[in-house]
């Protein structure tokens, strides 16, 4: 017994002195070795969870158990066979259902920071050989070393850490049926009893578990960790039912914080709570409460929502609003919210209707872009530039205008009295000029119809140096993935006198691509020195191969020395970059 007791360290003050071994993570509730599913092994009252570790093509320590990408995910192949950064982007979830969607491979290093946040102990079934140095040096960095076992190919793991010790040393491992006198007798030979429920028929055999229990085993290994926490007296919903009543009286920050670990669990039917707790006058208990309904799974329903959007609590509407719009509700669930009279429901839920389906007719919102609350015309533009994007080009942008002076008035008017001490009032009034332009920044941003980009970049190569530059470098951004061949109004910005603006067109035009390389080439002829020098540095910056034949002529040709640096320093980035691209082009 004194093995398993010394091996499971970590776990010691557990009620009623049964370990809780799970197999392979949550496999049964949440997809198998996700980081996902390692938590809600931990949530459900596992002490002792197994993980699988393969290595990556390329050197990382992941979580996956057979190898078989066909099994688990929506690629092909196997995870030897794959660079991490390919398996990153496969899900790892769907095949068990789309509430799943979009979990992913795990990192060995992130399971560890899970297991080390749960205060859980490890067994890694290490299932690709002569790794490991590679995990233990994980293990030694994350902190873990004196938290984990080790089962699989570990042979390697012995010879390099003499402390390392397999699940089964000092343990006899049972299956159901055994009896309180054979446990007595490997008690007697110094052995911990374990009572298997995985992968043997057995594995909701909650009776054949609480037998065991009963007949003195020290824990009990099993697939269905809801069952096992039950048969080793240590029930999940009474763990569920303390956090119901903290989440239902103290204070708030209290309740929230109880929520939001409620909304951890999987499979609880706890939505009819957290409706309640949406309905709540506190708007942090009501905010975790819409929280939780948006990441339950399955999804919540979407009428769980219909007595918050008509409660007398505004932060409860508006809660249920901004729910609603991650949800991907029907538009026409907020429509009744436009003639609301408080300005956050106003906000929320035109916030909401930019991400949902459907159609919001342009005289409800129009009239709210010019509201008089900033939040609220901000947020306009967002749904406005969702619904009606024609309507919005036309729009926005004089409003944007509008918002621009009224801010550019205030910093003057700040100037002119000196730079006091502002008011909380005055800072807020500046704050809202600020946050209102940026939602209607990222308005104009998403539109794609035609006309767009010419008004982002009326926004991005405007000149001047005033409160409104953020909408610029915003826009300038943006063109970044729009202004593809038709660059010729960036190309003269790069000789601005405005050295902010010119500075953000040409990394913009290194960020851009090789799209605009054949432009940029030609701006390397200008008769504007400040566009040439910019130009060298794009192409440059961009490793542009095609443009070293022009730079060496330049070189011979111009006599200035310090261009001369400038075009020599330009080559070698290039040939730096490539070497063989630029060898072939000679």
């Amino acid at each position: 017994m004194m093995a398993l007791a010394a091996a499971f360290a970590g776990a010691q003050g557990v009620p009623h002195g049964v370990q809780l071994l799970c197999h392979r993570t949550a496999n049964q509730d949440v997809p198998e070795n996700t980081v996902e599913s390692l938590e809600q092994a931990a949530l459900l009252g596992c002490n002792v969870v197994e993980i699988d570790l393969r290595k990556t093509l390329d050197g990382r320590i992941v979580l996956n158990h057979d190898g078989i990408l066909e099994r688990l995910t929506d690629g092909v192949g196997d995870v030897e066979k794959s660079y991490y950064d390919d398996l990153e982007m496969r899900d790892a979830g769907s095949w068990m259902g789309d509430r799943f969607a979009g979990l992913r491979i795990v990192l060995f290093e992130d399971a560890l920071r899970m297991a080390r946040e749960r205060d859980i102990r490890l067994v890694l079934d290490i299932k690709t050989k002569g790794i490991g140095v590679d995990v233990l040096e994980l293990l030694q960095r994350e902190g873990m070393l004196e938290h984990v076992q080790f089962n699989g190919e570990w042979d390697d793991v012995k010879k390099l850490y003499s402390g390392a010790t397999n699940a089964g040393d000092g343990t006899a491992w049972v299956q159901p049926g055994v009896t309180a006198e054979q446990v007595r007798e490997f008690h007697h030979q110094g052995k911990a009893v374990v009572a298997n429920f995985s992968a043997n028929g057995h594995e909701m055999d909650l009776a054949g578990m609480k037998a065991a229990v009963a007949a003195g085993v020290d824990g009990i290994n099993v697939d269905y960790p809801r069952l096992g926490a039950d048969a080793v007296g240590r029930p999940v919903e009474r763990k569920l039912k303390a956090l119901v009543e903290k989440a239902s009286s103290g204070d708030s920050a209290s309740r929230a914080a109880a929520i939001l670990e409620l909304s951890r669990y999987r499979g609880f039917g706890l939505e009819s709570e957290f409706a309640r707790w949406l309905l709540d006058p506190e708007d942090r208990v009501s905010r975790a409460a819409a929280v939780a309904l948006v990441k339950a799974r399955p999804r919540t329903s979407k009428e769980r929502f219909s007595e918050a959007l008509q409660s007398e609590h505004a932060d409860a509407r508006a809660n249920a609003a901004w729910a609603l719009g991650m949800l991907g509700a029907p538009a026409g669930m907020l429509q009744p919210l436009l003639r609301d009279g408080d300005p956050r429901v106003l906000q929320e839920s035109l916030m909401a209707l930019g991400r949902m389906p459907g159609e919001v007719p342009a005289e409800q919102l129009l009239p709210l872009l010019e509201n008089g609350n900033p939040a609220v015309r901000g947020a306009a533009a967002v749904a406005l530039a969702r619904h009606q994007p024609e309507i919005a080009l036309r729009a926005i942008p004089g409003q944007l205008r509008l918002e621009k002076a009224a801010a550019i008035k205030l910093g003057e008017d700040y100037q002119r009295r000196g730079r006091p001490r502002l008011s909380r009032a005055e800072t807020d009034e500046i704050m809202g000029h600020f946050r209102c332009q940026m939602k209607m920044m990222q308005a104009l941003s998403s539109l794609e119809v035609a006309g767009a980009k010419e008004v982002l970049q009326e926004e991005a190569f405007r000149p001047g140096n005033d409160s409104a530059q953020m909408d610029a470098i915003v826009a300038t951004f943006q063109l970044g993935d729009r202004i593809g061949t038709d660059t010729h109004t960036a190309i003269e910005a790069l000789g601005s006198s405005d050295t902010a603006m010119a500075d953000r067109t040409e990394w913009m035009l290194v960020q851009a691509g090789s799209v605009v390389l054949p432009e940029v080439r030609k701006a390397l002829e200008s008769g504007n020195s400040s566009v040439r020098e910019r130009a060298i540095r794009i192409v440059a910056w961009q490793g542009d191969v095609d443009s070293v034949a022009r730079l060496k002529a330049m070189r011979k040709t111009d006599s200035d020395p310090t261009k001369d640096e400038l075009i020599t320093w330009a080559i070698d980035k290039i040939e730096t970059l490539h070497p063989a691209g630029v060898a072939g082009s000679r």
